[in-house]
């Protein structure tokens, strides 16, 4: 599943890359490749949410509620396409399957008349995407913000890898690029599964459910604290944001 992940944002990355040299190419590589991680989706914040779980489950103790939020996190999704229920791993081998034709269809499109200036132009045009949704996110402090920005955090992130030898990019700002993507995505994973339990706070027992929410609200506090020194440092996010209009610097939860 990772691996599977791993490819389909690599692709996507590559297509964001060409956009500014053949915006038509572009899109129809990102188009289908987003189509095939929008059916690989409940697989994998499944396997996201099971892992927090677990993760977040040290000094909870036990009890029925602690069980209900066990199975929630831990119980398969049903994915149905097209008519068939599909097991997670005849999903993910579809799901392969797909990307190996797709990578066919685009292999003499990608190989054609691209050189550096052209990928150095695409790798501008993501840290300006990337920028731009960082100061959005940091502005608001909504969940939906930040899942954005996980996705283009992503695309600059496996962009700079790609280029990373051809260009002598620095190597220190490829890793921090990296480094934000991967919290941005824990980041996205939390407010997921804290809009999944949501329903579990609405009952007349929330009470019971309330350590493991305030788990999840004090892990991503961290975690928005961690992203914003780091966009500060990679993308030059200082005053656009504002001191305090984040929510990081302040007692104010993260917003689904």
């Amino acid at each position: 599943m990772s691996d599977a992940q791993a490819a389909l944002e690599r692709m996507a990355a590559l297509g964001h890359l060409f956009a500014a040299t053949d915006p038509d190419l572009a899109g129809r590589a990102v188009a289908q490749v987003e189509a095939i991680a929008e059916d690989l989706t409940p697989l994998r914040e499944h396997v996201a949410q099971r892992a927090l779980f677990r993760d977040l489950l040290g000094g909870l103790g036990t009890g029925p509620a602690l069980e209900r939020v066990r199975e929630i996190c831990e119980t398969p999704p049903v994915v149905v396409i097209e008519g068939r229920e599909l097991s997670p791993k005849r999903l993910a081998a579809m799901a392969s399957r797909r990307l190996e034709v797709l990578v066919t269809a685009l292999h003499p499109g990608l190989l054609g008349s691209f050189d550096l200036a052209d990928l150095r132009a695409g790798l501008a045009g993501s840290r300006t995407d990337c920028r731009r949704h960082a100061v959005r996110a940091l502005k608001s402090g909504e969940g939906a913000d930040f899942g954005h920005w996980a996705r283009y955090a992503r695309f600059y992130s496996c962009q700079r890898q790609l280029l990373g030898v051809a260009e002598k990019l620095d190597p220190v700002k490829t890793a921090q690029s990296g480094q934000l993507a991967d919290l941005l995505a824990r980041e996205h994973e939390l407010a997921t599964l804290s809009e999944r339990l949501r329903p579990l706070v609405r009952t007349r027992t929330k009470v019971a459910y309330q350590p493991f929410i305030d788990a999840i609200v004090d892990r991503r506090q961290v975690l928005r604290l961690e992203i914003e020194t780091l966009a500060e440092l990679l993308l030059d996010i200082g005053a656009e944001a504002g001191p305090g209009e984040s929510g990081f610097i302040s007692t104010t939860s993260p917003q689904v």
